[in-house]
């Protein structure tokens, strides 16, 4: 949700957003939003399709496909898609979710044309240049990316804390990059039949943003993308689950020479009423001196070297998630202090004073991003993926002016209370200085 209100002070109008939406023969939505500031150009092409829509057997495919995507397709060869590209003075990423991916880049206003050639040709027509050694490279470079991400200093805590947080049978339970088994046994026909399923116009959104004139923007999207086959809507994905989370404690030994713990609770998917006031509470707890977690564990002791306190809420499930470093073995003291202040909450609401900061900080971070088209490109496709309309940012901004003091203090004693807690402890290799009863997380 927090992601909306980055565009609430553009353009005079706090909550105007001038975007407009087409719809393609093929069932391709397209939303383009004129940015004449600058010469530059984002696109933003997502599709609805992430962690959370594999089979056993797949997991890991979808983040495998961020990769596969540019090993070429019927009409650019090789590393032809970044090679034309970043000639053109473009560049480009993308990244995988639980829930979709995305694939992104910025470009001088005179490359759209080739921009839109390069998307439309891998959405329509990938499997023409996929072959089994592109796939087993990436297979490869997939492995090593996720064999070198675990290998960091708390590499494997978020995807641990998931796995915890989410159990077996959840769609969140197993890790976005993939099982070490899946993505070694994948297979060409095995691989194509999931871009077959996810991959099509009626899956994706493509949102352009930035120095060019609509009409001639639009032209240029049926021109390159008006052979992309219409294969019809994609296969009905999972939008809720009933596995709820139960008390655990999990162990990471690491190579790390501080001690970190992680509470974490279930709470509510994108949507839900309870939503913003659980995002508020998180800023309220961690959001700066004078905030309530950051003062108890930092500022006014140095029990801890940094804490963070934030909710996550994602289309399926939420999580919130209080978590605390310290140089010494002391996250039982730690544990001790953080949960005095959610208590705290429970009982006795946040003053108004608190409430409108964690609102003012919600703003400034967020229009940090404002100046940048590729976030607001983001954010277009963010409103069109909850609401079905580039324009959400009125709907956004008044959850979160609804929520009172009485609505934060009611989510913390609701949500983040012991029988539904998960904890983490990640310390330094030999396991002392663990949070009591925690079992070593073997991620798969």
């Amino acid at each position: 949700m927090l992601v909306l209100l980055s565009l609430v002070a553009w353009a005079g109008n706090p909550l105007a957003v001038d975007a407009k939406v087409h719809t393609l023969d093929n069932g391709l939505v397209v939303i383009l939003e004129e940015d004449h500031r600058t010469d530059q150009v984002a696109l933003h092409l997502r599709y609805g399709v992430g962690s959370r829509d594999e089979r056993p057997g797949e997991y890991g495919c979808a983040h495998l496909f961020e990769h596969v995507m540019f090993e070429g397709s019927r009409n650019v060869p090789g590393s032809g898609f970044d090679d034309w590209l970043t000639a053109a003075g473009g560049w480009n990423n993308a990244y995988t979710s639980e829930d979709e991916t995305a694939y992104y880049m910025a470009f001088p206003s005179g490359a759209l044309d080739l921009a839109l050639f390069l998307e439309s040709d891998r959405m329509g027509f990938l499997l023409a240049g996929l072959t089994q050694d592109n796939l087993s490279n990436q297979q490869l470079v997939v492995l090593q990316e996720r064999e070198q991400g675990y290998a960091q200093p708390n590499g494997r805590d978020i995807d641990s804390l998931t796995q915890l947080q989410f159990p077996e049978g959840h769609p969140y339970h197993h890790p976005v990059i993939g099982t070490t088994a899946d993505v070694q046994g994948f297979q060409l026909g095995a691989v194509t039949d999931f871009w077959t399923r996810h991959y099509r116009p009626r899956n994706a959104v493509l949102v352009i943003v930035g120095n060019f004139d609509e009409a001639e923007a639009l032209a240029k999207v049926e021109h390159w993308f008006s052979d992309v086959p219409d294969p019809g809507p994609a296969e009905t994905r999972v939008t809720s689950s009933d596995v709820r989370a139960v008390p655990a404690a999990g162990l990471v030994e690491d190579q790390v020479e501080t001690w970190t713990s992680y509470w974490s609770w279930q709470t509510v998917a994108l949507g839900h009423a309870d939503e913003p006031a659980l995002d508020l509470l998180g800023w309220v707890l961690s959001g700066g001196r004078g905030t309530r977690l950051d003062d108890a564990l930092y500022y006014d002791t140095s029990l801890a070297i940094e804490d963070n306190a934030f909710h996550w809420a994602s289309d399926v499930d939420g999580q919130f998630v209080i978590t605390a470093t310290a140089n010494s073995p002391k996250l039982g003291k730690l544990e001790k202090v953080a949960m005095k202040q959610v208590a705290k909450l429970a009982k006795k609401p946040p003053t108004e004073d608190e409430l409108s900061r964690a609102r003012t900080q919600v703003k400034s971070w967020m229009l940090d991003a404002l100046e940048d088209p590729l976030d607001r490109a983001d954010l277009l496709a963010t409103c069109w993926g909850r609401y079905g309309k580039a324009d959400c940012l009125e709907t956004e901004w008044a959850r979160i002016e609804a929520v009172t003091p009485a609505d934060v203090s009611r989510v913390a004693g609701q949500y983040l209370v012991p029988e539904r807690r998960v904890t983490l402890s990640t310390v330094p290799v030999g396991g002392a200085g663990a949070l009591p009863g925690a079992q070593p997380v073997v991620l798969p």
